[in-house]
């Protein structure tokens, strides 16, 4: 018998926690996979909670196949008449599915008027921005998500065309630097365990806190709690650069030496020769 495949779309209660949940069920077993802080998931798709709903909107969609979850894709407007974007995009390796998704977020945003959509954003530019396109033997990161090599491949193959290449290269942390002002705008992307030292002005990084996720395990809080408390980590991911790169970008290696990183993830390096460690790709489809 065919499998039944259902797109729905979700809002709150159990099927808004699937959608939440849906990357690490689908992926959470390949040692690559980035555990994401799952209170900053809740947080950032809750439209009681999150800023970005204060002028924005959004249909979250989960694909199911016999009653399973088995894709995810969030259709949004940062503000009304705004640019159609797409997010969250996480599919099991099936085409149908996919392009069910596709077709579902591309009629939500059709009937708020859009002529197209690009993405993935996970609402904004510095959430997330892109899915994976080259680099898939290297561990994801808090703020740098790890995608299996089919989820930018079942996009091109539902007729988005990629749009821009962000590349992220692995640089060590100084003993000096630039200086640039501290900030307290921090990201969420680590949710409680942020660290204020990594934000700057014009230039912002989390600590990458998956891989004490995947040792500690999703539910274990106490051993990650304790890291926080010691600051006990090793890499940090810039996940926001508004500033001059070319300066911001070693003023974030002093800042994260000095609070005792060894290695900062950045979109910038100094040897424009240098290959990165990881691409992720941005897609548009336009109707």
């Amino acid at each position: 018998m065919a499998s039944v495949l259902v797109v729905e779309e979700v809002e709150r209660g159990k099927a808004l926690a699937r959608f939440t949940e849906l990357p690490h069920a689908l992926s959470g077993g390949d040692e690559r996979f980035a555990p994401m802080v799952m209170a900053w998931e809740r947080y950032r798709l809750d439209s009681r909670r999150n800023p970005y709903f204060e002028t924005g909107e959004a249909a979250c969609f989960l694909a199911r196949r016999m009653g399973q979850p088995v894709g995810r894709i969030a259709a949004h407007l940062a503000e009304p008449g705004g640019p159609g974007r797409f997010g969250f995009w996480w599919v099991d390796d099936d085409a149908h599915v996919a392009a069910a998704l596709v077709e579902a977020a591309q009629t939500w945003l059709a009937a708020q008027g859009c002529a197209s959509m690009e993405g993935p954003w996970s609402f904004t530019t510095e959430d997330e921005g892109g899915v994976q396109a080259a680099g898939h033997e290297v561990r994801g990161l808090t703020g740098r998500p790890w995608h299996p090599p089919h989820v930018a491949r079942l996009l091109e193959d539902a007729g988005l065309v990629a749009q821009e290449d962000r590349p992220t290269w692995r640089l060590p942390a100084t003993e000096s630097g630039p200086e640039l002002p501290p900030s307290d705008d921090l990201p969420g992307q680590a949710g409680s365990y942020a660290d204020a030292r990594l934000v700057l002005q014009g230039i912002a990084a989390v600590p990458d806190v998956a891989g004490a996720l995947r040792t500690s395990g999703l539910r274990s809080a106490w051993s990650l709690a304790k890291r926080a408390r010691a600051r006990d980590w090793g890499t940090c991911t810039v996940v926001r650069c508004s500033a001059d790169a070319a300066v911001a970008v070693p003023a974030l290696q002093a800042a994260a030496g000095s609070a005792g990183y060894t290695s900062v993830i950045a979109p910038w390096s100094p040897d424009p020769s240098a290959a990165p460690e990881a691409v992720h790709r941005t897609y548009r489809l336009s109707w």
